[in-house]
């Protein structure tokens, strides 16, 4: 008896096995991409930004894991910044003080959520669509150049999209059945999508789209629906409130709300002329140059031209609503924030890291009929003979359009990368004292986290414009005891009296630091 009840389990196992076997290897394929030079030091692409989460994580780790106090490297001794909510240097200092300190376990933790996604992407897309279009929809998500790299650099964006495709997945659910679960779900997803992330407040479109499309005016009187979401944004709301508060005290943002690479007037008076703010002017918006790159990092860098074509076939041909319309609310979404922060968009390609998922949903709609079992039968022939060439064709194209995006050269660049920083820290670090504050002028200007992280010091980061004696004489006034630089000959050339003002100090001997780099002891007299 127990042989006859065990056998039509175990053939029930096995069928979920094969139904589930294509996502299972899309999900591998996703995970594998992701895990390449996952031990490669923070010297690759968008390496401030990565820089500067990871700066988080260590003070994290090195004292106490308060999220109420971000600090940014750059802002002196307690250099307490307008951020994001520090979710994944909280994660990534846990982890530190488990396994030891090492870059790599914040490589992981987006990872996890990066793979997440594509599972998140399968779901929605099956919810909204079908099956075969929701696999087709995790393969591009899976393999799109941008996501598999920024699905594994320390930064937060894989973690907002994660928990914005869960957002829309849990009130989708809620209000097509009504589970509470679901609906705790939605909200608590979309809290920390956009805690972890500003951008992440778009996602509110497709779920309000959504809501109306279930309900209609009914939505006005759903008070769970309306709690949940009130008291999720709420939260949200009171971060940003916390961290503008934070900016007002300190002056030091990492640019949420305002402009970047300034310091406050107790650092210096400026002028800052590096100041970056990510919001679009009309001279912006009428360039031709901002829509042809926003396109060329689509085409080329997020979906990949087959991507980006299939996905352009199924915006097209996807008529079957309410899907459609969820989808679209989301896209129209992102494009008003792409529009709004022009500038940011510009200078960052992972800004339009949304786009990913948002595409997918159409080019699982267009690309659905190569996934579907019985399409292939009608078409071709027996699934056993043609679903595995179909497969092997589909990886191959997906694997070459992966390496024809450049990303590996572009992005992760194993052969190039920026080495001249941490040859720089590391000599640095073994010259000065403990918990010492440096004054430094480093390759990337104001507000730098790269040599003052790889150097292990905090401190005040200038450029060869704004690094003028009298600021440098006020930063040792609040504490400030040596001056580092990466850029020497150029600052000597650009400051001519802080070139006199530096060689009335000791210069510190540097063992194995690059060309170009100096160190100087302000406090103590040549």
């Amino acid at each position: 008896m127990p042989q006859e009840t065990g056998a039509p389990q175990a053939r029930s196992m096995a069928a979920t096995f094969r139904q589930h076997l294509p996502l299972l290897l899309i999900l591998l394929i996703a995970t594998a991409l992701r895990l390449q030079y996952l031990h490669a030091p923070l010297l690759d692409a968008h390496r401030w930004r990565q820089v500067d989460t990871a700066s988080i994580a260590r003070t994290f780790y090195e004292g106490s894991i308060n999220p109420l106090k971000p600090e940014a490297n750059w802002g002196g001794a307690h250099g307490y910044v307008e951020s994001e909510f520090p979710m994944l240097p909280m994660l990534a200092a846990l982890l530190y003080r488990v396994f030891g300190p090492d870059e790599m376990w914040g490589r992981l933790i987006v990872i996890l959520f990066s793979v997440l996604a594509v599972a998140l992407t399968y779901v929605l897309e099956r919810d909204l669509l079908d099956e075969p279009a929701a696999l087709a929809a995790a393969l591009l998500v899976a393999v799109s150049p941008g996501a598999v790299f920024y699905g594994r650099a320390f930064m937060p964006d894989s973690l907002m999209v994660c928990f914005s495709l869960a957002a829309i997945l849990g009130f989708l659910r809620y209000f097509r059945g009504g589970h509470t679960s679901a609906l705790a779900v939605g909200a608590c997803s979309f809290a920390f999508a956009v805690l972890v992330k500003l951008p992440g407040v778009i996602t509110i479109a497709p779920i309000v789209v959504a809501g109306w499309l279930a309900k209609r005016w009914r939505l006005l009187r759903d008070r769970r629906f309306l709690l949940a979401l009130g008291l999720s944004g709420a939260v949200a709301a009171a971060w940003y409130v916390y961290a503008y508060a934070i900016y007002l005290e300190t002056g030091l943002t990492f640019g949420i709300f305002g402009t970047t690479k300034t310091y406050p007037m107790t650092v210096g008076a400026g002028p800052w002329p590096t100041a970056f703010s990510k919001w679009s002017t009309i001279e912006l918006l009428t360039s031709w140059q901002f829509y042809e790159t926003m396109l060329s990092r689509l085409w080329v860098l997020h979906l990949t031209p087959p991507g980006f074509a299939l996905a352009a076939v199924g915006f097209l041909l996807w008529r079957r609503l309410p899907g459609r319309q969820i989808a679209d609310s989301w896209l129209l979404a992102m494009l008003a924030f792409i529009l709004g922060a022009g500038f940011g968009n510009m200078g960052h390609d992972y800004y339009q890291l949304p786009l990913v998922p948002i595409c997918a949903l159409y080019f699982g709609a267009a690309a659905r009929p190569v996934f579907d079992a019985s399409w292939i039968r009608e078409a071709l022939g027996p699934p056993r003979v043609w679903a595995p060439v179909i497969g092997v064709t589909i990886a191959a194209l997906s694997m070459l359009a992966f390496l024809h995006s450049g990303v590996i050269e572009h992005h992760f660049r194993p052969e190039t990368p920026d080495i001249r920083m941490q040859q720089a820290g590391d000599a640095i670090n073994d010259a000065t004292a403990d918990d010492a504050l440096l004054v430094v002028v480093d390759d990337y200007g104001v507000n730098s986290p790269m040599l003052l992280y790889f150097a292990h010091a905090r401190g005040w980061s200038l450029d060869a414009d704004t690094a003028r004696p009298q600021l440098v004489r006020g930063l040792v006034g609040q504490g400030a005891r040596y001056f580092a630089t990466t850029r020497w000959w150029q600052l000597i050339k650009r400051q001519p009296d802080l070139k006199l003002y530096l060689e009335s100090c000791r210069e510190v001997e540097l063992k194995g630091a690059p060309s170009n780099t100096a160190l100087f002891d302000l406090t103590a007299s040549r």
